[in-house]
């Protein structure tokens, strides 16, 4: 199995078998990861790619899923939806509002919730709830993104007309 196939199925089901079991982060590995996160935000704010791309591993074998569902696949398609939907953007801010850490072997997944406030050019200010997970390794002494998916979640079913 894929490296990228078993990150995935790894962070869907870890969280939930994390809390029967100790997985939790020494307080400095802790901070690294809150660290990580802050730089995705401030790339984010700055519209800035190439620094979201510092954030990520060079191997090929990153993927992005972005919140509608695509799926990038290597550095170059994953860099390219980023200039995309900063392009896009005049303006974006992000605020996490929750997320947890657990360790998988040398590395973390995550998983939380981060609200977006944004201005896509020519529309109205909207705000936006993501929901992700991500698989994240020490590469040369820095920690990077692996893999990345983040969505916006699915609105209830309407109830059944009586």
């Amino acid at each position: 199995m894929k490296l990228a196939t078993r990150i995935l199925v790894l962070s869907l089901f870890i969280p939930f078998a994390a809390s029967g079991q100790s997985r939790s982060l020494d307080e400095r590995t802790a901070a690294q990861m809150r660290e990580l996160d802050r730089k995705l935000l401030e790339g984010h704010e700055k519209l800035d790619a190439e620094l979201v791309m510092s954030l990520f591993t060079r191997e090929a074998d990153a993927f992005f899923i972005q919140p509608a569902g695509q799926l990038m696949k290597g550095t170059e398609e994953i860099r390219k939806s980023w200039t995309d939907f900063f392009a896009a953007l005049e303006w974006i801010h992000g605020e996490i509002k929750d997320v947890s850490y657990f360790r998988e072997g040398d590395g973390v997944i995550a998983v939380g919730t981060v609200v977006y406030k944004r201005k896509i050019k020519n529309r109205e200010a909207e705000e936006k709830l993501v929901v992700w997970t991500d698989y994240r390794r020490k590469e040369n002494s820095k920690w990077v993104y692996v893999f990345r998916h983040a969505h916006w979640p699915v609105a209830p079913p309407a109830p059944p007309a009586k």
